[in-house]
């Protein structure tokens, strides 16, 4: 019975004991596999899982035609995985003669905690192949792109560069960075305990999309060599030049000095890399008296032939004596532009008003960005009227006392030279993906800010400035440019200087039918400074250069017979006779051009167009089209003309053609 009673206890004893290391170990499970599960899962992927990045290729940029501007070429960098690195100080030792990294930088990189660190990014070849040889454990080789811009410094403000992680930090880079980086992949495996490789997997990353801009490649070479000469000409401090399509508001090319290249833009003074064509802010000049006559034209104010009297070259406003660059007595409106007279703008911004010039300068766009696609657009500087003095009406008529940006300018002259319609200025105008489809398009978008016809006469009477006014150094090779000059004092902080100014021109080519817009900004030149002198001159480069690259056909026919007016009737003739009617002045010009015409003409198998009842632009598009020539005479409507509609001639022909406005 004792034996019983002891073996029972033995028993009780035996399952207690049992139950409480089944507990234990129940308990330890637990804890183990649900309380400390996901630290143990991490601990074990930490050990057993490495994750390499894979770095996608940005996207490239090219210009209009294909042109590539910004491209991504793969490259090698090092990487190191510090939990695989058994001597840390070995490791850098061995490394550091490689790559040229002192020890101790490297050693401190392999200390950091983790599974992945960059030992080195953009690795030369000879690096990569000598760390391969050494075959560190612990260290590795990736794929990775470095951005390269074949062109150096050509359009480099416009491009904008790269960091070293491959993010946009200026112009197109950065204003399209979230497109044009793509999305990162990564590479999985796991390791045994000895490190071999099992299980891999791959995330593969996604390409950027591609830009195609704006840019003509051709014609931003040609600006930057243009800008080059000049800057050898006027040792000035700053150029800013921009050529823009005028019938869509597409920027053809945009390029400023100094510059730098984004191919090493580290090396270069930080103010270098600002795009001074759309953050440069100063006042106009001159040819901001563009707005100025054409608000007074829109307003029903004046008309290209009123004559106004200049006062000798000085005007009181408000008590406050402001004087022209030289004494004009009186001038027509047309003349008032061509002679750049203060006076006479002045005359016709007091009969604007305040009210109606600020409404005008925030018509056609000053005091706001334009909404160009490209970071870091000032909007200028301008006041509310509740601000101006009573004589800002006479400063700002003229281009002072206002601060506007080189693209704003170029931007008006575009918007005389398409007949009144302003266009927010763009430079991409295609996003495609990797495989070229089309993400997305730019559509032109303008609005109607002046009438046709005081476009028109805008127009008529830039076209005199370069024929016979301030610009005539503007003039083109075989081509007609309308334009306008600008001279402007700089601020010193207490007034404006003497020595320090700038010299502008603002114009567009061909007269007839402008495809080329385009503002020259030189700032501070050093010998001569009045736009006409210094600024002209780099648009008549870059225009020639441009128009005639393009094949764009003259429309200066120097082979055309010269128009003869009749004679002007002397005051003094003892029996005047009658001033011929239109009518009869167009039946002898008829006449004169067809007798010309016929001795240097003969038949073909073009019929000329009727251009009768057509604008002088309809009749140079459609005759362009067909491989004929204009010549004109008058402004208006086209009421005559030679050959005869439907007469058959041949390619190069001068179509004689008569306009007049009744």
């Amino acid at each position: 019975m004792k034996k019983e009673l002891v073996s029972a206890r033995r028993v009780y004893v035996l399952v207690a004991v049992m139950g409480l290391w089944g507990t234990v170990i129940a308990t330890r499970l637990y804890f183990l596999q649900v309380v400390r599960s996901e630290d143990y899962r991490k601990s074990a992927n930490t050990q057993q899982q490495r994750t390499v990045p894979i770095i996608p290729p940005r996207g490239g940029i090219f210009d209009r035609n294909g042109n590539a501007l910004a491209v991504s070429v793969p490259i090698k960098s090092i990487y190191a995985d510090p939990a695989e690195v058994e001597d840390v100080s070995a490791t850098a030792k061995a490394l550091a003669p490689i790559i040229g990294m002192p020890t101790a930088q490297i050693a401190s990189i392999l200390a950091e905690p983790g599974r992945f660190v960059w030992i080195k990014r953009k690795a030369s070849e000879s690096e990569t192949l000598a760390i391969r040889k050494a075959n560190l454990r612990g260290i590795g080789i990736s794929d990775e792109f470095q951005r390269s811009y074949p062109n150096k410094d050509l359009a480099a403000q416009v491009l904008g560069y790269v960091g070293t992680d491959q993010q946009g930090l200026s112009g197109l880079e950065a204003q399209y960075d979230d497109i044009v980086r793509g999305e990162k992949g990564k590479a999985v495996y796991l390791t045994d305990g000895i490190r071999r490789r099992y299980n891999e997997s791959e995330e593969p990353a996604q390409p950027g999309a591609n830009l195609i801009t704006t840019i003509d490649k051709n014609i931003q070479y040609f600006v930057r060599q243009g800008i080059r000469d000049a800057v050898e000409r006027t040792h000035a401090t700053a150029i800013h030049v921009i050529v823009q399509d005028p019938r869509s508001g597409a920027i053809l090319a945009m390029e400023n000095y100094p510059s730098f290249d984004p191919n090493n833009f580290s090396a270069f003074d930080p103010e270098y890399r600002k795009n001074g064509s759309i953050d440069h802010t100063y006042e106009p000049g001159s040819t901001f008296k563009i707005l100025t006559v054409g608000a007074a034209l829109e307003e029903g104010l004046t008309n290209p032939g009123e004559r106004i009297d200049c006062l000798q070259g000085a005007i009181v406003v408000s008590g406050r004596r402001i004087r022209d660059h030289k004494p004009f007595g009186v001038l027509s409106v047309s003349e008032i532009l061509e002679k750049s007279s203060d006076v006479g703008v002045i005359t016709l911004g007091l009969r604007l008003k305040e009210d109606r010039m600020a409404k005008y300068i925030k018509l056609y766009g000053f005091g706001k960005q334009t909404g160009i696609d490209l970071p870091g657009e000032e909007r200028g500087l301008t006041k509310s009227t509740s601000k101006w003095t009573k004589s800002s009406i006479g400063y700002i008529s003229m281009g002072q006392e206002i601060g506007v940006t080189p693209l704003q300018i170029v931007n008006l002259a575009s918007m005389i030279a398409n007949g009144g319609i302003l266009f927010r200025p763009y430079v991409v105008q295609e996003v495609r993906d990797s495989h070229g489809g089309v993400v997305s398009r730019t559509e032109p978008d303008g609005r109607r800010v002046m009438s046709e016809k005081s476009a028109r006469l805008m127009q008529d009477m830039l076209e005199k400035v370069v024929t016979e006014g301030t610009a005539t150094a503007a003039k083109l090779d075989g081509y007609r440019a309308a334009g306008k000059t600008g001279t402007a004092q700089k601020s010193d902080g207490s007034g404006y200087s003497e020595t320090k100014l700038i010299a502008s021109f603002a114009g567009y080519a061909p007269a007839s039918n402008p495809i080329i817009s385009m503002v020259v900004v030189v700032d501070e030149p050093v010998g001569a400074y009045h736009g006409g002198e210094v600024a002209a001159p780099i648009f008549k480069y870059i225009a020639d250069q441009i128009l005639h690259n393009k094949g764009i056909s003259p429309d200066i026919q120097d082979d055309a017979p010269p128009f003869k007016a009749p004679p002007a009737i002397r005051r003094n003739d003892p029996a005047p006779v009658a001033r011929p009617s239109e009518l009869e002045q167009l039946k002898i010009i008829s006449a004169n051009f067809a007798t010309e015409a016929a001795k240097s003409r003969s038949a073909g198998d073009i019929p000329v167009p009727d251009l009768r009842g057509k604008s002088e632009r309809e009749a140079y598009d459609e005759s362009r089209r067909l491989g004929l020539k204009t010549k004109s005479e008058g402004l208006g409507r086209i009421v005559e003309q030679y050959p005869k509609p439907g007469e058959p001639v041949r390619s190069g022909t001068v179509v004689h053609i008569w306009l007049s406005t009744k």
